[in-house]
């Protein structure tokens, strides 16, 4: 802009002719509006990343805070006593079963076919139950399904085909237990939302023994809870002694710099390995685990694809 004033003031030419005169003006105006508007772009932008800074710095500032009472939690005595027995994992499981129980309670202690008129009365037929009952249905399902297509055939494959093993195994150490927990509780809130919403569309139902059902209806009941078991069973009891005998094929490995292939590898090619026997007892109880952990999440989804085909030929859009 300087340069600019001081050739308008010094230049004849510019000063002889009141044409030039005004065009140099509008060359004034238009560069005084492009610094502005180069002034103006950094303080937004600066605007908009410190309000992104803020966001991360008080989510990673909750994070941190929730890992430091993790690990207090697990310091502390009954964390100890909690995951070195079997105990809790009984426990669970008895809270869980009861749980479904008292909700199908009233179908499987009443062994009458038809319903009382009096429990009828005041009832239609046109019930669709309570919308937050079909928000929790719908929502638990859908999440379940999509997450069991995820783990299953998007994010365990992609990854065993990209990361070395100790990698991928370490990934999967934070995934596995998170993925059939969350998969427990959403398959036992659709089970017990199902049975709801039936009741509510048909109050025959409700005082109707389970086993009076409709055979259609009491598949879903099946496949919903087998889904359910069979989650909170690889949970509990397969999921922890899978883990820890993956930590000692992995120091047994790490020992022999090996762990950074790509793919699976059973210890052939490699004499220390192929010498140990402590080491062919844990890959062996290992793939055993492995194995039948990968066997019934193919049976869970299996149950899960049941009654999506259930929905299927009921919903109508």
């Amino acid at each position: 802009m300087c340069c600019l004033q001081r050739l308008v003031d010094t230049s004849p030419l510019l000063q002889a002719k009141p044409e030039a005169r005004k065009n140099v003006d509008v060359l004034e105006d238009a560069a005084k509006l492009l610094e502005a508007h180069c002034d103006a772009a950094p303080e937004t932008e600066q605007l908009h990343q410190d309000v992104l800074g803020v966001a991360t710095r008080a989510t990673r500032s909750v994070f941190h805070s929730l890992r430091d009472q993790t690990h207090r939690l697990q310091r502390s005595q009954l964390y100890k006593i909690l995951t070195n027995t079997t105990q809790p994992s009984h426990a669970i499981s008895a809270i869980v079963v009861s749980l479904v129980l008292v909700a199908l309670w009233p179908n499987l202690i009443n062994s009458s076919q038809q319903c009382d008129r009096q429990q009828l009365e005041g009832q239609t037929a046109s019930a669709r139950g309570s919308p937050l009952t079909q928000i929790a249905y719908l929502g638990s399902f859908t999440i379940h399904f999509g997450a069991q297509i995820w783990m299953t055939f998007v994010s365990g494959l992609a990854l065993y085909f990209s990361l070395p093993r100790h990698t991928f195994g370490l990934i999967q150490e934070v995934l596995f237990p998170k993925y059939f927990t969350l998969g427990t509780g959403l398959s036992t809130i659709s089970l017990v939302s199902f049975v709801e919403l039936r009741r509510n569309t048909r109050p025959e139902l409700a005082a109707r023994n389970l086993a009076h059902w409709d055979r259609v209806d009491l598949l879903q009941v099946v496949a919903l809870a087998v889904t359910a078991a069979l989650e909170l069973f690889v949970r509990l009891y397969l999921a922890p002694p899978m883990l820890r005998l993956m930590h000692e094929k992995h120091r047994i490995e790490a020992r022999a710099s090996i762990g950074q292939e790509v793919g699976q590898f059973d210890g052939a090619g490699n004499g220390a390995l192929e010498r140990s026997r402590h080491y062919k007892a844990t890959h062996k109880k290992f793939r055993q685990i492995h194995m039948t952990t990968a066997i019934l999440n193919m049976v869970s989804l299996t149950c899960t694809c049941v009654h999506l085909l259930y929905l299927a030929t009921r919903v109508a859009v």
